[in-house]
């Protein structure tokens, strides 16, 4: 398989009144055609501005992309002019925003919201968009799609919006879907469809998916490979097998071990002691240090690179970048 996107040490940084905020700092990883990469990591370590960013949506001001590169099919990105990218988003590259309320038009019906990326990309008539919507509503399982296409957002319940989000995302059968905690505040029946529902149509139309969730088990169930991060940067990638077997990363360890377990007793829940670090003021060397049981000298003063441990694995850690804490020492 050839690299559909390539980010190559993203930089994206919020300009505010109290400091730079390191949003997105120096993160690389790729994603094949066709295969379902996983982002995960806790509320605020850039999960979703690495998803903007790739789109060019980061509202500036304060935000803005300050270096390194990022490459769909071989070309720039950020090399492209504003209406190359409205060209290049909801056509090659969709995304499906985390809150199915607040990203859907309330003025619109969810006909004319899905029709008009159908109109723009696609050249067709407004008639022959809104049938096509009807078209795409069935697709994703949404029933008596005739009558709901003429329907509102607020008319509809979370997992018929999300559902809607998702034809409005395949619309122009897009070679990249961008979903960003596409089962956020959904119950689990729901959860469970909307993500059966994108492996369908993933087999179906043959495009990649970039999974963006906190939820480790979503990405057990769907993600080929795996990226960790954490305050704006990766500390782990792995296939998904290799990472749940054995974490190399104390973070992406932390994050497992926080799973409950139904084969084993189980006591209070492991948690990961401390909380993320400020954007604004982040701890020298390592970032994960202060909350770290493995903390070593070198991780208060200098900061680890990615580096691959063999086999395709790549971990920021100085401790586990050769092997276990054991074989180090």
């Amino acid at each position: 398989m050839s690299r559909l996107l390539e980010l190559d040490k993203l930089k994206t940084y919020f300009y505010t009144e109290e400091g730079v905020v390191l949003a997105v700092d120096g993160v690389s990883f790729h994603i094949e055609r066709g295969e379902t990469l996983g982002v995960v990591g806790e509320s605020g370590c850039g999960k979703s501005v690495t998803a903007l960013s790739i789109l060019r949506l980061v509202p500036n001001p304060p935000g803005r992309i300050i270096g390194g590169d990022i490459l769909f099919e071989g070309q720039s990105i950020l090399r492209k002019t504003e209406a190359q990218m409205r060209d290049l988003r909801g056509n090659d590259i969709a995304m499906i925003f985390q809150e199915p309320m607040t990203s859907l038009n309330p003025v619109y019906t969810c006909g004319e919201q899905i029709a008009e990326a159908i109109e723009l990309h696609q050249g067709l008539r407004k008639r022959e968009a809104l049938e096509k919507a009807v078209d795409m509503l069935k697709l994703v399982g949404i029933p008596g799609p005739e009558r709901r296409v003429r329907e509102y957002p607020h008319q509809l319940s979370g997992g018929m919006r999300q559902r809607v989000m998702i034809a409005m995302a395949l619309s122009c059968n897009p070679k990249l879907l961008m979903a960003d905690e596409p089962t956020t505040a959904l119950d689990v029946t729901i959860q469970a469809q909307i993500l059966e529902l994108m492996k369908d149509l993933k087999q179906e139309l043959g495009m990649a998916i970039m999974l963006i969730t906190h939820d480790l088990g979503v990405i057990a169930e769907m993600a080929k490979r795996v990226v960790v991060m954490y305050a704006g940067k990766v500390v782990e990638e792995a296939d998904v097998a290799g990472l749940f077997r054995k974490p190399l990363h104390p973070y992406t360890e932390g994050l497992l071990s926080s799973i409950p377990r139904l084969n084993r007793p189980q006591g209070r829940l492991h948690v990961i002691t401390g909380q993320v670090p400020n954007p604004v003021n982040l701890p020298p060397g390592c970032r994960f240090h202060p909350r770290c049981p493995y903390t070593e000298d070198i991780c208060l003063q200098r900061e680890p690179e990615l580096v691959d441990t063999g086999g395709g694995r790549l971990v920021s850690c100085w401790v586990r970048a050769g092997g276990s804490r054991a074989e180090v020492a």
